[in-house]
């Protein structure tokens, strides 16, 4: 073979290969990007009053040996809310009860996980590690989305907020129902505290391992659906028709809600 043309194919080779990898990662930076953003803002209201005392990048053990994470935790004086960051860009549309949101970018559409069902596995994996002794606090779940996203439902939502980072001290001073004792609140410092990593070498170690569960269960899933067996109770999977096409759910529906789109 022509040695320029080796080196041209073994260019084009690498640079496949740099292109997948930046596919690959691009995911993460606007994650991380976002959280970033949203922390920022948080700080501000944190330092604007003693009553906010915010936590980041947690990671919550569940029954089953996983972890639930956290991207932010403000506690104040009146309860606790859970923030969920979406770095989209785009129009997005969607509303409370859909498992599914749209992003539209000119005339390319893509679905993603509705983000407040999302928050919701993170409230209920946090309620249980919380426990009896902190049954009572209120918690509240919000969904912060970037400027660059525009959010198009007209719908009111009424178990959790879609707003911008701008609108999150407007929400915290919504709730003043409830008070939560200084006592209370100390212990609630103290136990969110310590599901947070302490130096960067834990927090690599605590989310390597969560990445590695993720995967692993969802090796699993994939085994029980390829048997046609539901994943979460182990019921037999049938197909049906919907309002986006088909897709698999348990046989057992409305006790066990397993969907799955079938692409």
């Amino acid at each position: 073979m022509n040695t320029n043309l080796f080196y041209t194919f073994l260019l084009l080779f690498l640079f496949a290969l740099l292109a997948r990898w930046f596919k690959s990662k691009e995911a993460e930076w606007l994650g991380s990007l976002g959280e970033y953003k949203v922390r920022k803002e948080i700080n501000k209201i944190e330092e604007s009053s003693e009553k906010y005392k915010s936590f980041h990048d947690l990671y919550i053990p569940k029954q089953d040996g996983s972890t639930s994470q956290i991207d932010h935790i403000i506690l104040s004086d009146h309860g606790l809310y859970v923030i969920e960051t979406k770095n989209y860009s785009g129009w997005i549309f969607g509303d409370e009860t859909s498992k599914y949101w749209t992003q539209v970018i000119y005339k390319r559409k893509e679905k993603f996980l509705n983000p407040i069902f999302q928050n919701k596995g993170h409230i209920k994996a946090l309620r249980n590690w919380l426990g009896e002794e902190f049954a009572h606090i209120p918690i509240h779940s919000v969904v912060v989305l970037l400027p660059r996203a525009k959010f198009k439902s007209e719908i009111h939502f009424s178990n959790a907020y879609v707003i911008y980072p701008k609108q999150l001290k407007q929400v915290l001073e919504q709730h003043r129902t409830s008070e939560i004792d200084g006592e209370t609140k100390q212990q609630l410092i103290r136990k969110l505290e310590t599901v947070i990593a302490k130096n960067k070498q834990q927090q690599k170690e605590i989310k390597k391992r969560h990445v590695q569960t993720i995967q692993t269960n969802r090796k699993q899933e994939d085994r029980y659906i390829q048997q046609n067996r539901c994943p979460k109770c182990g019921s037999a999977l049938v197909i049906k028709n919907g309002k986006y096409g088909k897709f698999k759910c348990c046989s057992t529906y409305p006790k066990c809600r397993f969907t799955q789109k079938i692409r």
